[in-house]
């Protein structure tokens, strides 16, 4: 792996960390003029419940790595009201990220109508990066920027680590999203908004035309 420099000790990063893949100079993009860091448009959110902590016989939407891709949350479980290991709190309006193998592509817009979701709470892996608005709008526009090829690669170059490499979360909010992308951030939420929700129409309609099938055999 080559760099474009040599890291002088002052300057690794804490608490001095000697991984040569924390300073591969692909883990940057250029910081355009008027471009936003991604931290300033969000915050990531890092509560979490465990069974320890109690649920208090509530029930809820579980969600894995898995139920996460291309942008939507593919997700057709029963609620649970048991959980394990610790899960992080996640809300309609967020975006998730998984850390964990960025090339999975495993990005979600969380919507209001994931399948059963109704009333309950949304508890998801510890391995996904939770956003939330800082200024209450909509960020579904962010979905499409963490996909684009250019992220992506910022992503992948990051990763630490041997048997389940990661990415950190101050690689993802130190991101610069173009003041153009930016500017467009309404209109492309809502176009976000729109697919998701046409995914789950065509979702439902399938289902429907399957049961009508087994009801007719």
């Amino acid at each position: 792996m080559a760099f474009s420099s040599i890291v002088d000790s002052t300057s690794l990063a804490y608490p001095c960390v000697l991984a040569p893949e924390r300073y591969d100079p692909r883990r940057k993009l250029a910081v355009g003029i008027d471009s936003i860091l991604l931290g300033d448009v969000v915050q990531g959110i890092r509560k979490t419940v465990s069974h320890s902590s109690g649920c208090n016989g509530e029930s809820f939407i579980l969600l894995d790595t898995s139920d996460a891709r291309e942008g939507i949350v593919i997700s057709d479980k029963q609620p649970v009201n048991e959980i394990g290991s610790a899960k992080k709190i996640a809300e309609p309006g967020d975006v998730m990220i998984s850390r964990l193998r960025p090339y999975l592509r495993q990005v979600a817009y969380v919507d209001s109508n994931i399948p059963y979701l109704g009333n309950l709470k949304i508890l998801c892996s510890t391995e996904f990066f939770v956003l939330r608005s800082k200024d209450k709008k909509c960020i579904a526009f962010l979905v499409p920027f963490l996909l684009s090829s250019q992220v992506q690669n910022v992503l992948v170059a990051a990763q630490e680590g041997g048997h389940h490499p990661r990415f950190d979360e101050a690689t993802l909010l130190n991101i610069p999203i173009p003041a153009s992308w930016m500017k467009r951030r309404e209109e492309i939420s809502k176009i976000v908004r729109k697919a998701i929700r046409l995914y789950r129409e065509s979702s439902q309609n399938i289902k429907e035309l399957i049961n009508e099938a087994e009801r007719s055999s």
